[in-house]
């Protein structure tokens, strides 16, 4: 199975994926276009619906990726937080690149990202990979 789920509530990723071990100790795994086989997509179409409707999952996970970074524990991320954040999963990118991302996400221009800008922004990317997953099956 390419998807489990721990005791703990979080879901993991188990094989056919390409992991990339991040500072925080989480792996982030992207999933390479044909290496997945249909029973494997299936399972992993299910648990990305499952994500998509579990908010308090989304909620818990991201305020543990804020608490990584998040200097000032008021369970928001400023500009310099952000840029330490995208530098650990990304390896260095300019404040350029940081400064317009951190502007995307900052959508009520607070000068911060909140838990609900990021969990937007992480719907939207489980939904892009959802419709991409569906799409090169025929679903």
């Amino acid at each position: 199975a390419v998807v489990s789920t721990q005791s703990t509530g979080h879901y993991y990723i188990t094989n056919n994926l390409r992991p990339k071990s991040t500072s925080c100790g989480h792996f982030h795994c992207c999933i390479m276009p044909g290496e997945l086989d249909a029973a494997d997509t299936a399972l992993m179409i299910q648990v990305l619906e499952r994500l998509l409707n579990d908010d308090s999952f989304l909620d818990d996970e991201i305020k543990k990726e804020i608490k990584q970074y998040d200097n000032d524990g008021n369970l928001k991320i400023d500009r310099g937080e952000f840029q330490t954040m995208l530098n650990s999963y990304l390896g260095t990118i300019s404040e350029d690149e940081s400064s317009e991302l951190f502007d995307d996400i900052d959508k009520d221009r607070s000068g911060y990202i909140e838990i609900s800008e990021l969990k937007r922004v992480l719907r939207n990317q489980i939904m892009l990979e959802l419709d991409r997953l569906k799409l090169e099956n025929g679903m």
